[in-house]
């Protein structure tokens, strides 16, 4: 990023700064309120373009524009008004927010009207007339052109402070390309209110995610989520928070909002209203707003919209087929797949009515025959039934790939560790190899991010390191667990809990998940795989802070925020404050990973959602034997039924579990097969765990099944080796090594065959014991308890 240009020193050079004065450096920002118009406002043609003149040592080319600049004021000059503001203003209504149209128009006028040539230029030359203040254009017309002269516009009025603000990013951000569309943000609020770079405001700045109709402004890509904390660092803006708060979230909206929302009028919207109050007090916030949008919107407002006249809920026969007809596909033509949860919703609020008509009094003048009949609902079984199969085939062709999908991740941290550990090393200016490529290192300080360069392209490392970090913790942690993605997200310190087994005095740790889509909480036994994670992750978050930093989690579907809590999952940008990572986030790590390891399943790329790990969690939970009610309530499934939707059982899984495993079940307990487990059945399976200590580590075997290798351990794939029985398997090798040997020399070839089976099973495990002590080699974290700073 080039430094700002020095400072004019000629009297006859006029820049933005001669025009407006800076608020004194000892005050706070001023308040957020409109500056007066610029003094060319209302100034001649003549007087703007002796003006460009001045400034052209400022303005580069400025000019060489000079013509383009006085056919853009001529055309402005034959519209009403008094200043050139009032005359920009009708003309952005006459053209809209098109990012052609305007400069089509005025091309009309020249020469050669409509080219190419003539319509960029009118393009440039729009650069000097917002630099010059001599109109302010709208929100919605800034954000729909493409000029190129956003950061040269901030040079311009202000040139000391600008360079500031880039010096700023570069140390605060960690990527150019951010910091780089956070200053044409800046120019683009500038051109807006008439101000300088370093007279915007907080509420400058949010300003520009409200006046923007029917557009939702992306932080991240318009380099906002940079701007913030480099201006709130440098004390230029006040406000309680130095993260970019975000008028765009919206929290819960009322039953009246939620109605109005879709222009209701009439006699019918207090019933609507009511009726979503009453059904809200046994519903969460996600499906009391797809109730409104499916019985509200996709329903009376499209029957007021057809029927202005409609008073009531009594639909005739031509009334209910056309709408019928019209719900079946969206508004750009495409078939709409949700129209049977239409149908349910519409049928379950008539047949409520109906109902409630008999108790209170208020209903029964709304009480109207229901137009959607029982037999029209019955084609939703049969969509729910395919679904199914396809989610079941879905998890079948993901679950053989998934071992390829972790291996992946593991190459990808490592590699993204080595290349961070030996930038970091060799220092700034200094060249590192990386897959036999010379990278050279760059650095702005200590606390920026390590970046290296080749042939002009820059590669951000320490953000490679920390994407590849979260892309595994997340894909481990979900396929360790089975949970839905907004309960990982909302883990935090105190989720990690430790249990003591009475029977033995063995310490168990459990994961303890928080009440989510069916408000009921729930224990599962964290594996040692699990728990190495979560312990890099707490190591991670903790290195720089005396304890798990404190953060809110935005929860997109309820529309609420947390309270400040120790959140494991969570990440900074820069030097900005940690947050809690979002789904899209999540998604987009997720795909990422898939496309480095380039699975493909049937010639086509696969892709790995957060729910596909709990799918296949359940499936291969049911189909090593567990049984169905203990694998509901780890999944935290209200109904068991759901809990086997999301099994997707092969053949002969069906065979065997369900003819041998079942029915041996229901010879024990013929009546209560499917029902929650009681506190022996729990201390039954607890113990499982401690019955399976073997000399080389432990069993994995089934629950509640023996062993059906006939206890040979070294060959059988269920063993867990322990890294602390290395020596005692090496010494089993080497006196394999010597049995094969003995029974070559006598001619035991059979007995020769089967050893080297066993040997090649002990090298694996050997290497398996190698593998999980480098993890316990590592230094070891102190959890501690999270501290809230004062």
């Amino acid at each position: 990023m080039k430094a700002a240009p020095p400072q004019g020193t000629r009297a006859a050079r006029r820049s933005w700064n001669d025009l407006l004065p800076l608020p004194p450096e000892e005050q706070a920002p001023p308040a957020p309120e409109p500056i007066p118009p610029g003094p060319l406002n209302t100034a001649t043609i003549e007087t703007i373009i002796d003006r460009l003149a001045d400034c052209s040592a400022d303005w580069p080319q400025a000019e060489r524009r000079r013509s383009r600049v006085r056919r853009i004021l001529n055309h402005l000059s034959q519209l009403p008004g008094e200043t050139w503001q009032d005359r920009w203003t009708l003309f952005e209504n006459q053209v809209g927010d098109d990012r052609l149209k305007w400069r089509v128009r005025i091309s009309a006028e020249a020469p050669f009207p409509g080219s190419n040539s003539e319509i960029q230029a009118l393009h440039a030359a729009m650069g000097p007339l917002l630099a010059l203040d001599v109109m302010r254009p709208s929100y919605p017309w800034i954000t729909a052109q493409r000029f190129a002269f956003w950061k040269a516009l901030s040079r311009f009025r202000d040139p000391v402070h600008t360079g500031e603000v880039e010096q700023a990013l570069i140390r605060a951000t960690s990527s150019p390309v951010q910091a780089n569309n956070g200053l044409l943000t800046l120019g683009r609020i500038q051109a807006h209110t008439g101000k300088s770079i370093r007279q915007i405001t907080a509420e400058d700045i949010l300003e520009l995610t409200t006046q923007m109709p029917g557009r939702m402004i992306n932080f991240s890509r318009s380099g906002l989520n940079a701007v913030w904390p480099a201006l709130h660092g440098l004390g230029w803006i006040s406000h309680e928070s130095g993260a970019m708060p975000s008028r765009t979230r919206r929290g819960q909206r009322t039953a009246e909002e939620l109605v109005d929302y879709y222009g209701i009028t009439g006699p019918c919207r207090e019933p609507l209203i009511h009726y979503l109050k009453v059904r809200s007090a046994s519903l969460d916030y996600s499906s009391t707003y797809g109730l409104a949008r499916n019985l509200a919107g996709v329903f009376f407002a499209d029957i007021q919209k057809h029927s202005p006249s409609q008073q009531t809920f009594a639909l005739t026969p031509q009334q209910t087929a056309d709408w019928k007809s019209r719900v079946k596909f969206k508004a750009d033509g495409t078939p709409r797949r949700d129209a049977h949860a239409i149908y349910f919703a519409v049928r379950a609020f008539y047949l409520d009515i109906s109902q409630w008509a008999l108790e209170d009094a208020f209903w029964a003048q709304w009480a109207a025959p229901t137009p959607i009949t029982y037999a029209e609902t019955r084609g939703y079984l049969k969509l729910r039934r395919t679904t199914r199969a396809t989610m079941q085939q879905r998890t079948r062709e993901l679950a053989p790939v998934l071992p390829r999908l972790v291996e992946a991740a593991e190459q990808a941290l490592r590699a993204a560790e080595e290349i961070l550990a030996a930038a970091t090393a060799a220092g700034a200016g200094n060249s590192i190899d990386v897959a036999g490529e010379s990278w050279k290192v760059f650095r702005t300080s200590d606390q920026a991010p390590v970046r290296i360069r080749r042939n002009g392209k820059d590669r951000d490392v320490t953000f490679e390191e920390d994407n590849a970090f979260w892309a595994w913790a997340l894909m481990e942690t979900l396929r360790h667990t089975g949970a839905r993605i907004e309960e990982v997200l909302e883990l935090v310190h105190m989720s990690i809990q430790p249990y003591k087994v009475p029977a033995t005095g063995e310490t168990i740790p459990l994961l303890h998940f928080a009440p989510s889509k069916t408000d009921t909480e729930r224990l599962m036994v964290a594996s040692p795989e699990l728990v190495h994670v979560l312990y890099r992750i707490l190591s991670r978050i903790t290195k720089d802070t005396d304890g798990a930093p404190l953060t809110q989690r935005w929860d997109p579907a309820e529309k609420v925020l947390s309270s400040p809590l120790p959140h494991l999952f969570i990440r900074r940008y820069g030097a900005g404050p940690y947050k809690v990572l979002s789904p899209p986030t999540v998604a987009a790590l997720l795909n990422d990973l898939a496309k480095q390891a380039n699975i493909k399943v049937g010639g086509s790329e696969v892709r790995f959602t957060p729910h596909d790990f709990r799918r296949i969690f359940a499936t291969e939970a049911l189909a090593s034997g567990l049984p169905p009610h203990i694998v509901q309530v780890l999944m935290g499934h209200a109904s068991l039924a759901t809990t086997q939707g999301y099994a997707a059982i092969y053949p002969q899984d069906v065979i065997r579990h369900h003819r041998t495993f079942i029915e041996k079940r229901r010879v024990t307990r013929p009546t209560e097969e499917y029902r929650e487990p009681t506190a022996a059945e729990w201390d039954e399976f607890e113990a499982h765990f401690v019955q399976r200590k073997l000399s080389l580590g432990s069993c994995g075997r089934a629950y509640g099944t023996g062993c059906q290798h006939e206890h040979a351990c070294v060959r059988c794939a269920l063993l867990r080796p322990d890294p602390s029985q290395i020596n005692r398997l090496q010494d089993i090798i080497d006196n394999l090594e010597e049995r094969i040997i003995e029974a070559e020399q006598h001619g035991w070839l059979g007995d020769a065959e089967g050893l080297r089976v066993t040997l090649n099973s002990a090298e694996m495990k050997l290497a398996q014991m190698y593998k999980l002590q480098n993890h316990l080699d590592r230094e070891v974290v102190d959890l501690g308890l999270p501290r809230i700073k004062k």
